[in-house]
């Protein structure tokens, strides 16, 4: 079984410098998504799924959030005696400034366990899949190291997680490319990879010995010579959130009810944090077209192509059309708001107008009052 097999290591601070506006409060892993789930949700959830009871979430910064998130890990059935899952910060001067002098300083985290394998996971990417099959590819091609990549453009540069492959015919990888940007559709590998646990510390400690602290170069780069490299392919559903426009995108991108099935696959549930709110109230002269409305709402205006979050309050004659408000925020009577991203804890005054694109959505910063 994959859950006797595998430690799972889900970084939560992946690619903040490119989301600074999103994680000025908050890890990656924190960040709103679908209106009511949290990003860290997926990762979490795929390990769940695939039988993988031992997880470590790297958080290096801006945590508090998130572990009041993912508290115990009872919503992912991570609630254990053994094993479940554990909240790895930075302690004493052990940096976590890299990649690689993360995993180098966890190494103790890393070698208790009898596990054979470490899956290493971004909180960053929006996808639901099985690792087992990963495991099974890998057992199968006798790899070492096996990325999991999807097909697609690369526009935006990502952080040191990704990297574009070439690949053969069989799967094996035969070069690694970093700081990926492809208008053409190339192999993305997504951040997900599954390495033997030997392997990885090796390369590792070769890498920090020499003072070389890029993932992807000195580490990846260099097992193309000595290891099986191989990459599985994930055919569903697959977002990197990058940025602020790709964040909307993303977002807006489910609101599609066949997009929004391959995501919310009933036999691999996304699971999150409950929160016990009412049900949303809709008043008598309210619109709602399109949308997606979370529980505890009061929606008394226009709501169009728009994602509302827990215990939002839209006031009479608001018009919200193509934003994203996520929870706790306060509308104003006749209040207009279009290709909005509006944080946490927001207050609109009456009347205001707030416009942005979509190619460029406005943001609206955590407990604004506008």
């Amino acid at each position: 079984m994959a859950s006797n097999r595998i430690l799972g290591l889900i970084f939560a601070n992946t690619n903040e410098k490119h989301l600074p506006e999103l994680t000025a409060y908050r890890s990656t892993g924190s960040v709103p998504f679908g209106g009511k789930y949290r990003l860290i949700d997926f990762p979490l959830s795929n390990m769940s799924n695939s039988g993988i009871n031992n997880v470590g979430i790297v958080a290096k910064s801006n945590f508090m959030s998130l572990m009041d998130h993912v508290g115990s890990g009872s919503a992912w059935d991570l609630a254990r005696r053994r094993s479940g899952l554990s909240i790895l910060p930075p302690y004493g001067e052990h940096s976590f400034a890299t990649l690689v002098e993360t995993i180098f300083n966890l190494h103790g985290y890393i070698e208790h366990g009898d596990e054979d394998y470490i899956l290493i996971s971004p909180s960053d990417c929006v996808h639901n899949m099985d690792y087992s099959k990963v495991l099974n590819f890998a057992e199968k091609n006798h790899a070492d190291i096996t990325f999991v990549y999807t097909k697609c453009t690369v526009n935006e540069i990502t952080d040191d997680f990704r990297c574009i492959l070439d690949i053969d015919d069989s799967g094996k990888v035969t070069k690694i490319m970093a700081s990926p940007v492809d208008d053409s559709v190339c192999n993305l590998d997504i951040g997900v990879m599954l390495m033997k646990k030997t392997v990885l510390m090796a390369l590792v400690r070769q890498a920090m010995s020499e003072s070389k602290y890029s993932f992807v170069r000195d580490v990846l780069q260099k097992s193309l010579d000595r290891h099986r490299v191989y990459a599985y392919e994930l055919t569903g559903y697959c977002e990197i959130i990058s940025s602020v426009k790709s964040y909307y995108d993303a977002n807006m991108k489910i609101m599609d009810r066949d997009t929004r099935y391959k995501l919310f696959d009933n036999r691999r549930p996304i699971y999150t944090k409950v929160r016990d709110d009412a049900p949303s109230r809709y008043g008598l002269n309210c619109n709602v077209k399109g949308s997606l409305i979370a529980q505890g709402c009061f929606i008394n205006g226009i709501v169009e192509n728009s994602i509302i979050s827990k215990g939002v309050y839209i006031g009479h004659d608001a018009v919200i059309k193509n934003c994203i408000v996520m929870q706790d925020c306060i509308i104003g009577d006749k209040a207009e708001l279009v290709n909005l991203v509006v944080d946490k804890d927001v207050n609109v005054s009456r009347a205001s107008k707030l416009q942005g694109t979509q190619n460029y959505p406005m943001y609206i910063a955590k407990k604004s009052i506008v």
